[in-house]
């Protein structure tokens, strides 16, 4: 038990005090409204409430200026496709070890030497690293032969004329037509 004097020491303290600083048992609350909190303040300061307009996701107005205008869309995509067709590209086509689905993908020349290159795979889903040259997914540099070359892989490099397939070694077949070639076909 503690003695009466420690106590009278507490109380010279608490009279010594400013009275701003001292509890008052007319603002304290019960423990049970504690535990109920209001879900939204009545009022907001003038500058959290801008804050919280802002950055509110179910606001109609965008986040940009620019407006959505169909004919400048079409014609930015016609630009692209274009770009697309006059840029050096390879093809490529593989297997997807999970699931079995050979698909074949266009990627720049570009991208291949000097970025990095992502192809997913139609069926399944998996992304497939064909190169890396920004170290993003490795600690080196590196194209599909490295890669393939790590894993005791073999790369078959050929070329396409016409509808013919030569490849290295010496083997030539009738082009096989990818789902976008299709596509492209029956568009015009």
């Amino acid at each position: 038990m503690r003695s009466f004097t420690s106590l009278r020491g507490l109380r010279a303290i608490q009279t010594s005090l400013p009275r701003s600083t001292l509890i008052s048992r007319s603002t304290s609350r019960p423990f049970s409204q504690l535990l109920q909190r209001p879900t939204r303040p009545a009022v907001l300061p003038q500058s959290s409430l801008r804050f919280a307009i802002r950055h509110n996701s179910d606001s109609a107005r965008p986040l940009t200026d620019r407006s959505e205008d169909a004919a400048k869309e079409a014609e930015a995509e016609e630009q692209n496709r274009k770009r697309r067709e006059q840029e050096p590209a390879y093809q490529i086509t593989f297997t997807c070890k999970p699931c079995g689905n050979r698909s074949s993908h266009r990627m720049s020349k570009h991208g291949y030497h000097r970025g990095t290159v992502v192809i997913r795979c139609p069926s399944c889903k998996n992304r497939h690293v064909i190169s890396d040259h920004l170290n993003i997914f490795f600690d080196q540099k590196s194209t599909l032969e490295d890669i393939l070359e790590q894993q005791g892989g073999k790369l078959k490099r050929g070329y396409v004329e016409g509808d013919m397939e030569f490849w290295d070694d010496g083997t030539v077949t009738k082009k096989e037509e990818s789902k976008s070639d299709q596509e492209q076909e029956q568009s015009k």
